[in-house]
């Protein structure tokens, strides 16, 4: 039952995120709607936020987490893109609601885990030493570009198709990540 509950739970938050504002839906509810009572969602959630991030880990940060190398990023970029097409409603829901900043550090700290492993990836594969926070700039910067064309497409009602935006994508950075990391070392910036 306890497996059932929380499967409940997370279809509940799904369904009800999709038809409203998550400002509007409640734990009750949720409670309501599956039939499980409050202690219940308490005992998985500790809330509503809660429940958004841990359907985004086990969902997205998976696949995301199976493309975390220089060759594969495009994969986790395009993965975050479909996810969020798919779930437009709840994710339009969830932008336009107070849970946006939460929500946002949340996918910023995914996109931050993706972009370590891809930069720390070309450091070795170029065999330099990098100072961290030289990495870290270089993380921010693609983090930013990221992320922006992911809320910019949200905010523009997702009309693109996600392929084409990493097709564009490819063209802007393609080899620009190893260059930038050539370019932090050769530069010895102090």
């Amino acid at each position: 039952m306890k497996k059932y509950a929380k499967e409940a739970i997370i279809a509940s938050f799904k369904e009800l995120a999709s038809q409203k504002s998550i400002d509007r839906v409640t734990v009750k509810e949720i409670c309501d709607h599956c039939g499980v009572n409050r202690q219940t969602f308490y005992n998985h959630f500790s809330d509503l936020m809660a429940v958004f991030k841990y359907i985004f880990h086990e969902e997205l940060a998976r696949e995301i987490d199976q493309n975390r190398t220089f060759e594969t990023w495009g994969g986790g970029f395009l993965a975050t893109m479909n996810y969020t097409k798919r779930h437009a409603k709840m994710i339009l829901h969830i932008y336009h609601s107070s849970y946006w900043p939460e929500a946002n550090t949340y996918l910023t700290h995914l996109s931050n885990r993706l972009l370590d492993c891809v930069v720390a990836e070309c450091v070795k594969e170029l065999d330099v030493e990098l100072k961290e926070v030289d990495q870290k700039f270089i993380v921010n910067f693609y983090r930013h570009v990221f992320n922006g064309l992911l809320i910019d497409w949200v905010d523009d009602g997702m009309t693109e198709e996600p392929e084409i935006i990493l097709k564009k994508l490819l063209i802007m950075i393609r080899g620009s990540i190893p260059r930038s990391v050539e370019a932090f070392v050769d530069a010895d910036i102090k």
